[in-house]
């Protein structure tokens, strides 16, 4: 018996990765991958669909990056490009009028969401000499120090903590990798209430996936405003 044909090689694309403006390559996902995709978001939850599309993005992308590093919103948006080249670049959403509750089929155009990442200024000072440079987050520090059961104030110092890059000492430039954990934990549980106020603003302006979609309701014809947020918005 003849063993089976091996199919054509799937074309390649380019992504620009928000957080690092780098260039890469990447493929569309096989039924192999689609096949755990639909596991994960059929489960509901977050965290576990956020894995299957890091693990996807693993396996379609090829170039100069480093999977640990990307963060929440290089996940949302590489994800969307691969899914964009595999399965169509529209969907269909059902979202609520918000007069009459009437259910309303929305298409949206993936080509059309982009993230904005904000130029911020990263450094900022504490003390005359001690300043923090701070980054935004990766998705894996999401993931290491999520638990079940922490509290939302709880996962709120864990970011907090996860944005601080680097702490300068005069001259000195730390890098919190080479520091331990405690020790992390043990200066910024110094700091004052204003200072960790400064690095909450900073948090707050971590990117996501946005698109504000304008329709008409089929029922009643409200012009309705429904903002979508985040990546569970668009494809649950």
């Amino acid at each position: 018996m003849s063993a089976l044909p091996k199919l054509n090689a799937t074309p390649k694309h380019e992504l620009v990765i928000p957080s690092t403006k780098k260039t890469i390559m990447f493929r569309p996902y096989l039924v192999k991958e689609e096949k755990i995709l639909l596991m994960a978001f059929e489960s509901q939850d977050e965290q576990t669909s956020m894995r299957a599309m890091l693990d996807t993005i693993d396996a379609c992308c090829e170039g100069d990056y480093v999977k640990e590093d990307l963060t929440t919103f290089d996940i949302e948006y590489m994800f969307t490009q691969i899914r964009g080249k595999s399965v169509g670049e529209s969907i269909d959403l059902i979202i609520k009028c918000q007069e009459c509750d009437t259910q309303n089929e929305i298409n949206i155009n993936l080509s059309d969401i982009d993230i904005d990442v904000p130029d911020l200024d990263n450094v900022i000072e504490l003390t005359d000499d001690i300043s923090l440079e701070l980054k935004f987050p990766s998705f894996k520090a999401f993931t290491d120090n999520y638990k079940q059961g922490i509290t939302d104030s709880e996962f709120s110092f864990v970011v907090i903590k996860e944005c601080i890059g680097a702490v300068i000492n005069g001259e000195e430039r730390i890098d919190l990798k080479d520091v331990s954990d405690k020790e992390i934990e043990d200066f910024v549980d110094s700091l004052s209430t204003g200072q960790l106020q400064t690095i909450g603003n900073f948090v707050q302006q971590i990117p996501m996936m946005k698109k504000d979609v304008e329709f008409d309701c089929v029922k009643c014809g409200h012009q309705n405003l429904h903002k979508l947020e985040g990546i569970q918005s668009f494809f649950t």
